[in-house]
């Protein structure tokens, strides 16, 4: 396990929080699933006709999806613990892809950022994309990228340094039509 400790401010003043990630292998493909399902399901479902979700889920965290990507030197999934061991969510990254665009060749892609449903909404999101940055500039990246649907979090994206570069369109049959664009979002780094 990566271990780092970070500050937060809350209501109540400063608190402390000490997240642990670990860098997942093949032995925990089944930890890889069901945190994906946890983390997608309680957010993601209404935008989805009948079975598109469990459909989605095995495209993204099938045992052979998930074979095939834990092979790749160039993919990793980490799943971040608070000090207790409580899994606060899963991150998947592309240590090194060009923007769509091509714009930015030494980029890195934050493909998926998906919370537990009790870390949502408690800016644990926002720490999570401040160490993220902080392993792309130890790695040499000029740039992280990630691409969000229109009706998602931009919001948060853009309080953390991100702007639309362009947009997406997932043309998933069962994804309803309302929930298919996106947008292409990038923050440009500075080496610290």
């Amino acid at each position: 396990l990566c271990k780092f400790s970070t500050q937060t401010t809350g209501f109540q003043g400063i608190e402390i929080m000490t997240i642990s990630y670990q860098k997942c292998g093949l032995s925990d493909i089944s930890l890889i699933q069901e945190t994906g399902r946890a983390t997608y399901k309680p957010y993601y479902h209404q935008m989805w006709d009948i079975g598109g979700v469990d459909w989605y889920m095995e495209r993204c965290f099938g045992k052979e999806v998930l074979e095939i990507e834990l092979g790749d030197p160039n993919i990793e999934y980490l799943i971040p613990r608070n000090e207790h061991g409580q899994v606060i969510g899963i991150l998947k990254l592309l240590l090194q892809q060009s923007t769509p665009d091509n714009s930015i060749s030494n980029a890195l892609y934050l493909e998926k950022i998906y919370l537990m449903p009790e870390f949502f909404g408690k800016g644990v999101g926002q720490i999570l994309m401040e160490q993220i940055c902080k392993k792309a500039v130890k790695l040499g990246r000029e740039a992280i990228w990630l691409t969000v649907m229109q009706c998602g979090p931009v919001k948060a994206y853009e309080r953390a340094g991100f702007h639309q570069i362009g947009e997406v369109y997932w043309d998933f049959e069962l994804l309803k039509p309302t929930s298919r664009k996106g947008l292409v979002m990038v923050k440009t780094l500075v080496a610290i």
